[in-house]
């Protein structure tokens, strides 16, 4: 791959699309952000997505053809295969072929990626993973995802959706999920969850009470705030520990809203996932926060891209 090309990256999200002109180094050159609107339908928010790729396409600094492709990033269960958000609940998309309508708009290779993935490949190049061969991000948001990285290859699956690691059980017979499974990790600590039992536990449907509002009680030093980002924590050590016996990996990175209160979970993570490691395997990986931030998903999307001539899913090493 040659140093001076690019590639764009689109992180199309329940409330922006943000489009992203992106060179080889991680560098974002040209942004363009629009707010979603998803309630105006999929019509108008797939031409915000094209013209969002044409603004960042069509700046004055590169020449386009230098350009790559496009890589997307969405939430959703995706189809990467050909190119399908098949359903996204944030956007009220399902089936949409959007990466066949950004190919016919702009005669450009397009790559389809689910976010966390998208962000596990930024992390992976240009972040807390990078020189890494084995890395797993976990990003803790409204729900828990993951995108794992082995011996140098995104691990996607037979259609991309590999990586829910929100919906591993940890309870065989917890609370049931909207996933149809019972007891999910995602039901214990993601940021609907701690929601969740926050007003249980205060008899309250307050809106008020939101995960960003109980990180920063629990970080102001709150007692029932930081006992539920405690909790948070130990159940996603415990959810580590099943990812370390599964793939090894050298190192394992934490991103997502819910972790901007990670002086009190790191500490609760990897002390929940050390006690149910083999000492020896424990030992060996690191757990460190994300170095790379919101604009990891069209960082991540369009290093997917730079990977584009290369055999299966491995991602490049520059």
């Amino acid at each position: 791959m040659a140093k001076d090309e690019y590639a764009i990256g689109l992180d199309l999200g329940g409330t922006k699309i943000l489009a992203g002109l992106v060179d080889h180094a991680g560098r974002i050159i040209a942004q363009k952000q629009l707010p979603t609107l998803a309630e105006e339908g999929e019509k108008a928010v797939v031409e915000r997505v094209l013209s969002a790729t044409y603004d960042v396409l069509s700046t004055g600094s590169i020449d386009p053809e230098k350009v790559r492709g496009v890589g997307i990033a969405s939430a959703g269960v995706i189809n990467s295969a050909i190119g399908e958000v098949v359903f996204a609940s944030n956007l009220g998309w399902r089936n949409v072929p959007i990466g066949a309508l950004i190919a016919q708009r702009f005669g450009l290779p397009v790559r389809l990626f689910n976010d966390a993935n998208a962000a596990a490949i930024a992390e992976w190049l240009w972040g807390a993973g990078a020189g890494t061969q084995n890395m797993i991000y976990v990003t803790v948001s409204t729900g828990v995802g993951a995108g794992v990285i082995s011996d140098g290859r995104l691990v996607c699956g037979r259609d991309g959706s590999a990586g829910e690691f929100g919906h591993i059980s940890i309870d065989w017979n917890g609370p049931p999920c909207r996933c149809g499974n019972r007891g999910c990790l995602e039901n214990y600590a993601s940021g609907t969850a701690i929601e969740n039992a926050a007003r249980h536990k205060l008899a309250t449907t307050y809106e008020s009470v939101t995960a960003k509002a109980i990180c920063e009680a629990a970080l102001a030093g709150e007692a029932f705030s930081k006992q539920l980002i405690k909790q948070a924590g130990f159940y996603l050590g415990v959810g580590a520990a099943n990812l370390l016996y599964l793939f090894n990996p050298e190192v394992i990175v934490f991103g997502g809203g819910v972790m901007n209160a990670s002086t009190i979970l790191m500490p609760e993570i990897e002390k929940s996932m050390r006690e149910r490691c083999i000492p020896g395997l424990a030992q060996e990986v690191r757990v460190v926060l994300s170095q790379i931030g919101v604009e990891a998903g069209v960082m991540g999307a369009a290093g997917g891209v730079f990977a584009l001539d290369q055999p299966g899913e491995k991602v490049p090493n520059f």
